[in-house]
């Protein structure tokens, strides 16, 4: 189990090692803060010119909120049994916590990853699993490795939920590629 979370951990830091983005800003001539402003992402219009879904505000989500998608995420593929659920309260995951964060990345529902597409299909897998597994913890010493199937239905193979996550790290880094 301790090799389990530290794949984990160690999966997680090198995903978000990738997330830095640019150098900030270099300051402006006239000797203003720059490093404070982040545009709001706006995708590109569709063919009838009209704004695609999916207007996030890069400004609400932080690099905390990234490496919490991350860590809980990488939690939610994998962890498949009552034995592995320990593993989540070491993280500090909740299903509150990670909701939040889900609500925000909500925001990127039609924007289009450079090679992964739109993430709103993995958001909602991600969404699932996470009420899936707030029922599971609402159970305490009752829950079962029975419960783990709606995961295995969402996710059967460790691909499935990588590729969800991909999804959603594709439409964070083109809408919020300073994040």
């Amino acid at each position: 189990m301790n090799v389990r979370l530290f794949g984990v951990i160690a999966a997680g830091a090198l995903v978000l090692s990738g997330c830095g983005g640019e150098d900030p800003a270099p300051p402006a001539l006239d000797g203003s803060d720059t490093s404070a402003t982040q545009p709001v992402a706006t995708p590109p219009a569709d063919s009838d010119g009209d704004a695609q879904a999916g207007a996030v505000d890069c400004s609400s989500l932080t690099s905390d909120d990234a490496a919490t998608f991350i860590m809980y995420g990488q939690l939610l593929g994998q962890i498949r049994s009552v034995s592995d659920l320990q593993a989540m309260s070491v993280t500090g995951y909740t299903p509150e916590a990670m909701g939040a964060v889900l609500t925000k990345l909500d925001g990127l529902e039609g924007v289009q990853g450079e090679a992964t597409g739109t993430p709103d299909e993995a958001l909602a897998a991600f969404h699932t699993a996470n009420d899936t597994f707030a029922a599971i913890i609402a159970k305490g010493d009752a829950a079962t490795d029975a419960d783990f199937a709606p995961i295995a239905e969402l996710w059967p193979s460790n691909d499935d939920w990588i590729t969800d996550q991909a999804a959603i790290s594709g439409a964070i880094k083109a809408a919020c590629p300073d994040l």
